[in-house]
């Protein structure tokens, strides 16, 4: 079929693309302006997948990246990093313990029911915080590569994913995907700034931020 064919022309490109490298960069660099990250703190990675947000650009600071299945081929293996596998709901560090603690494009991905739990756990830990997201109101939903599809019934997109490759997501393989506003963002963390990175002037992705 056509539309697979375009999504996995979509996949490949994204996975060699220097334009996506810079996106990424560029959100990395606003973390260490926002959070005023200096060389020598530690950094909790929530989330980490292979490291393609965090320890892609950063080979300095000492690192824990936790995931319940963290990536093997990516960029974990640094010397920098310690890799934990540990649920983001349910953190197993004590208050505070560092002083910034990092999270790109995850909290999504946790069910409605354990948002408020991923965090209060991010705050609880953490005395600065960075915790990225794609904005709902984004006309193309990000995962799945089409326009205005997290607004359809999660039973028409259920189907749709059992019988057609969408975007990131294979046929038959679902992956639950909540997307936040920029109030319920806020209402999440309701210490944080609220900063938004726009892409042809629509606000593409949200990002909670504790100075």
């Amino acid at each position: 079929m056509a539309v697979p064919a375009l999504f996995r022309w979509t996949r490949e490109w994204a996975a060699t693309s220097e334009t996506i490298r810079r996106w990424r960069q560029n959100r990395y660099e606003l973390f260490v302006q926002l959070c005023s990250l200096s060389p020598d703190e530690r950094i909790l990675d929530v989330g980490a997948g292979r490291g393609g947000a965090l320890e892609r650009f950063n080979k300095t600071n000492p690192i824990v990246a936790i995931d319940p299945h963290p990536g093997a081929d990516g960029w974990l293996q640094q010397a920098n990093v310690q890799v934990q596998v540990a649920d983001g709901t349910s953190l197993p560090f004590e208050d505070g313990e560092f002083p910034v603690v990092f999270s790109s494009s995850v909290i999504e991905h946790i069910p409605q029911s354990r948002q408020q739990a991923f965090s209060d756990e991010i705050r609880r830990v953490g005395h600065r915080y960075f915790v990225q997201t794609p904005n709902r109101y984004f006309p193309i939903e990000p995962h799945y590569q089409l326009p205005l599809f997290q607004f359809l019934p999660e039973r028409l997109r259920r189907f749709l994913n059992r019988h057609i490759t969408l975007g990131w997501r294979d046929k038959g393989h679902w992956e639950e995907a909540n997307l936040l506003s920029a109030r319920q963002l806020q209402r999440l963390f309701p210490d944080a700034e609220i900063h938004r990175a726009k892409l042809l002037g629509l606000t593409k992705s949200l990002m909670a931020v504790r100075r």
